[in-house]
């Protein structure tokens, strides 16, 4: 059974890249990372490694939507996504070494990144139950 899924077109599925890769370099650079969640703590996982994993997979999973059109094998296109997330969170890591209000670089923050992006292997294992159409499909 094919599950159908409305697919934007390819300038609007890129801007949503954009816009999450926008809002995670604003929030790693540009703030002050205290926030008022910050007086939650979870048992297991920091919240600031929650915060990593909940971004990175965010950001994987709109790269492997905005990409879906590439003509590749489905576990070249994952690790390509992966690989392409992982990437942008380590040069934001680099630049957070600049940054006064930020700790150094930290590669216990890259390894999250890069766990984080991986969530996106679900949509890989979902993806040949899925057909994608473009939304006037969807549209009466």
């Amino acid at each position: 059974m094919q599950v159908p899924l409305p697919l934007f077109s390819r300038r609007l599925r890129w801007a949503g890249v954009l816009v999450i890769a926008g809002f995670i370099l604003y929030s790693s650079l540009l703030t002050v990372p205290e926030t008022v969640v910050d007086d939650t703590k979870p048992d297991l996982i920091p919240i600031n490694y929650w915060r990593h994993l909940v971004a990175y997979c965010v950001l994987a999973c709109s790269l492997a939507y905005a990409t879906d059109h590439w003509q590749l094998p489905r576990w070249r296109h994952a690790l390509i996504v992966i690989g392409l997330a992982a990437g942008y969170g380590a040069l934001i890591e680099a630049g957070q070494a600049f940054v006064p209000h930020r700790s150094s670089f930290l590669l216990s923050d890259v390894l999250i990144n890069t766990i984080g992006a991986s969530g996106v292997i679900l949509w890989y294992l979902a993806r040949p139950y899925l057909t994608l159409r473009p939304v006037s499909a969807f549209l009466p």
